[in-house]
């Protein structure tokens, strides 16, 4: 990747939004592995999320989501601020909620005098959930719901490729019914930055005004483009990655205080409870870092750890005792 980025340094940077050819290139190559006629560079992965609900839907309307998915939690705002939709939680299981109530949100646009339901949102794999996965057929199956009822599909697949991994199938399997995938490039993929938007070519021209509007039209683009076209030639270590995570989860589980079930971790992300009566996530993670490990406060009582391609047995194991170190002086 280094080498890629460094032969793309020395070539003529190009102006155009979509000139570059490592950058054309690139977004090929996404649209094909995500089976999709077209996709665009983002800078990130948010901005990704939000130009799709743009796209998507008209302000005033409804977007469906999990509960605790990313656009509700940690884009702040965005959805409201920008596209001027509010986003509302599907009531069941956080991850993947029934599907007559996915059913019933649809439903809600046949009532004029509620807000229109414009969009459904799935995030695969699910942060907040701690890397749970949405199979291929639930989503087919919400998809089908949406379109039936004239609603725009998106899937925030930042880990999507995870979810693939950990499941046996392509990426394209888990968003082909859908109308916009995005996908970070930077996560597991490795890449320095970025993330790519996939979907019709429709609406991936609407996609590039929106990306324009939101400041996201970067330039150059060829060291960025060059580096995630060597991420999205072979992502199978993210297997790795999932083996670590439960390794780590395994050693963990008998630290004094936490709580974790390793049978439950299906890809890269960790999430620990820590005992109501000692340091808070936020004192704990301090304690953690000063140790040599860097975690994430995850909401009351809960951490976070993400296994990526850096991090070795040999890390897994130095993290698991200094992480057990700190729960016994705490």
């Amino acid at each position: 990747m280094r080498r890629a980025m460094e032969a793309a340094a020395l070539e003529p940077a190009q102006f155009g939004l979509r000139e570059d050819p490592h950058q054309a290139a690139l977004e090929r190559r996404a649209a094909a592995v995500l089976g999709k006629e077209d996709a665009l560079l983002f800078p990130t992965c948010t901005m990704a999320n939000e130009a799709a609900l743009m796209a998507l839907t008209r302000p005033g309307e409804i977007v469906a989501a999990q509960a605790d998915a990313h656009i509700i939690t940690s884009e702040a705002g965005a959805p409201a601020a920008l596209a001027g939709v509010s986003v509302v939680p599907v009531p069941g299981a956080p991850i993947a909620p029934p599907i007559a109530e996915w059913e019933t949100m649809a439903r809600r646009n046949g009532d004029e005098l509620r807000s229109r339901v414009g969009a459904f949102v799935l995030e695969n794999t699910h942060n907040r959930g701690g890397g749970a996965m949405l199979s291929a057929a639930y989503t087919r199956e919400v998809c089908g719901i949406a379109h039936r009822h004239g609603i725009g599909v998106h899937i925030d697949g930042a880990r999507l490729f995870n979810a693939a991994v950990a499941q046996s199938c392509r990426p394209s399997d888990l968003a082909d019914a859908c109308d916009t995938v995005a996908v970070s490039l930077n996560k597991g993929l490795s890449a320095p930055l970025g993330a790519v938007l996939a979907g019709s070519r429709a609406l991936i021209e609407r996609a590039l005004i929106v990306r324009q509007r939101l400041g996201g039209g970067i330039r150059p683009t060829n060291i960025v483009s060059a580096a995630a076209r060597v991420a999205l030639e072979d992502w199978s270590h993210l297997a790795e990655d999932h083996r670590r995570a439960h390794r780590l989860a395994e050693r963990l589980a008998g630290a004094l205080g936490l709580r974790i079930d390793p049978a439950a971790i299906a890809t890269n992300i960790v999430v620990a409870g820590i005992p109501s009566e000692g340091p808070t996530p936020e004192a704990f993670c301090v304690m953690l870092a000063e140790g040599g490990v860097l975690a994430l406060p995850f909401g009351p009582g809960r951490i976070r750890f993400v296994i990526y391609r850096d991090i070795d047995d040999e890390a897994i194991d130095r993290a698991a005792d200094i992480v057990v170190a700190c729960c016994d002086r705490s």
